[in-house]
């Protein structure tokens, strides 16, 4: 007779010696061991956050943010997979960015998602005016105002072709 510990159906989550009994008709017995070694195959899940908006700084520019809080991840076996980013908190971008959040369980197997983030300018230009013009009337006492467009002094964080307009 052969007996098995653990028993047939006990369930392990980790490594586990397996010990084989030969029993013979006389009583005398006879064992074996082995280890069972669990492989995790299976890649964790991992959900991004929606779309982000954000707004630019004073250069045209925005620094991301540690994104890896905003994802949910999990896994089979590991209780907290870690969760890195690329392109890293820190860079600075310019334009719309696909962010990739990756998990990675204990035994290297992972799982990434993706989402924009997008940077909007919301700052208003400056302009400055002119020091105020005196000019000659006409005879009938007016003036034909000009085009003082080009005049002003304008700036502004993300576009350099800003529109001036006059009124009147």
């Amino acid at each position: 007779v052969v007996t098995q510990s653990p028993a047939v159906g006990f369930t392990i989550s980790g490594s586990s010696t397996v010990t084989l009994t030969a029993t013979d008709a006389a009583g005398n017995t006879g064992t074996c061991t082995f280890d069972i070694i669990p492989n995790d195959e299976t890649d964790p899940t991992i959900t991004c956050p929606s779309d982000v908006n954000v707004n630019f700084d004073a250069a045209c520019q925005y620094v991301l943010t540690d994104y890896t809080g905003s994802a949910t991840a999990a896994d089979n076996c590991d209780a907290s997979p870690s969760v890195s980013q690329s392109p890293s908190s820190g860079t600075s971008i310019s334009g719309t960015t696909e962010i990739t959040l990756t998990a990675t369980d204990a035994s290297g197997n992972l799982s990434t998602c993706t989402f924009d983030v997008i940077p909007e300018d919301n700052t208003d230009p400056t302009i400055t005016c002119p020091s105020d013009q005196t000019v000659s009337s006409n005879p009938s006492c007016q003036f034909t105002i000009v085009d003082y467009t080009a005049v002003g002094s304008v700036d502004d964080n993300c576009d350099l072709s800003v529109s001036v307009t006059q009124s009147p």
